[in-house]
């Protein structure tokens, strides 16, 4: 999958916000309504707050506006600081009161990651997105990433499903 394609200047706030617009309205339609969904069912008292990136939030909004009335109405919208800032006003660390889905691009990563990515090699002039997904409720969790290309103006999907390792410093 390709994005980014055939958009005008000017028509959008740039092509980098543009792409990432295009990557998680897809994202939000293919994996996280289905999840939305599971989680309203699995969880009929709770709120669910999807957090993401701010190129995010429109989509989301847009797709949860369809969902039906009953499940729209206890999902609410929010970027990651947004939400983390919500969680230390109002502690729900066990998740008995809500859950939470996210669904974000961290871009473009640090130039020290390349290495971590070598197996899906890019030009040297581009950069390396990350879709990181997942959800948590009081009763299971999980997360993902799908790994993307930024040329300057295509983002090109990689992979989907990749495992990010994290180093430790010191």
């Amino acid at each position: 999958m390709e994005t980014g394609t055939g958009l005008s200047p000017g028509a959008l706030p740039s092509r980098e916000s543009a792409a990432q617009t295009q990557i998680l309205a897809a994202h939000a339609k293919s994996w996280g309504i289905p999840t939305l969904s599971r989680l309203a069912a699995a969880f009929p008292d709770g709120a669910i707050v999807v957090t993401t990136s701010p190129p995010g939030l429109a989509a989301w909004s847009d797709l949860i506006s369809g969902l039906p009335a009953p499940i729209a109405e206890r999902v609410a919208t929010a970027t990651e600081i947004e939400y983390r800032g919500w969680c230390m006003r109002s502690p729900d660390e066990s998740h008995r009161l809500h859950s939470v889905v996210w669904s974000w691009i961290k871009a473009p990563l640090p130039p020290q990651r390349r290495p971590d990515f070598a197996s899906f090699p890019i030009a040297e002039s581009a950069d390396y997105w990350v879709l990181r997904y997942g959800h948590t409720s009081a009763s299971e969790g999980g997360h993902s990433a799908d790994l993307y290309s930024w040329d300057g103006a295509v983002a090109t999907h990689l992979a989907t499903g990749i495992t990010e390792r994290i180093r430790s410093r010191g």
